[in-house]
């Protein structure tokens, strides 16, 4: 009797083990099949924002962590310590609230647009300027400095946006700066 139950013990941890086996298989595989099984977070956050996928891929970014979803199936990815993604769409006429920037659903006015941005940190000093595309998306994605405040400013055929984000709160997208 003892010898049986041995054996249905061995058996069921084979097929719990066979069962884990296949699970991180089949997330393999399906990271792998979206290419996004060899990007570090910052590539897999740009590729997520510029890249158009339908609806099988979605994904948002908090403070903390990428939250994405393929094909039903959910995955997250903690945020390094060292960096703050925030994303900010520029608008002339149109534009909608939002708090946490979905990579893949956030849809600004202004797709395909050349911006200059410039930042500056809590004491007014310049700290980059460039010209940057908001791609398909109309956004323009920014890594920041984790707890600092910082003012940005757009210029775009001779309208401008000014203004502020806050590294230290949670809030990752910025709809509200319009151009005039």
């Amino acid at each position: 009797m003892i010898k049986y139950v041995m054996i249905v013990i061995a058996v069921f941890g084979l097929i719990l083990l066979g069962t884990e086996l296949i699970g991180n298989q089949k997330e393999s595989t399906l990271l792998e099949s979206y290419g996004f099984d060899e990007l570090n977070i910052a590539e897999l956050i740009d590729n997520l924002e510029n890249e158009t996928y339908g609806s099988e891929v979605q994904a948002s970014i908090g403070r903390d962590a990428l939250a994405l979803n393929l094909e039903g199936e959910a995955y997250t990815f903690s945020i390094p310590n060292d960096f703050f993604y925030i994303s900010f769409g520029p608008y002339i006429n149109s534009t909608h609230e939002c708090y946490t920037h979905s990579l893949t659903g956030c849809q600004g006015e202004l797709a395909n647009e050349d911006m200059l941005v410039k930042i500056y940190d809590i004491n007014g000093n310049l700290i980059q300027e460039k010209t940057m595309n908001t791609g398909d998306d109309g956004f323009i994605g920014l890594y920041l400095d984790r707890n600092t405040e910082y003012t940005i400013q757009v210029s775009y055929e001779g309208l401008n946006s000014s203004f502020k984000a806050d590294t230290s709160g949670d809030q990752t997208c910025f709809t509200e700066e319009r151009l005039s």
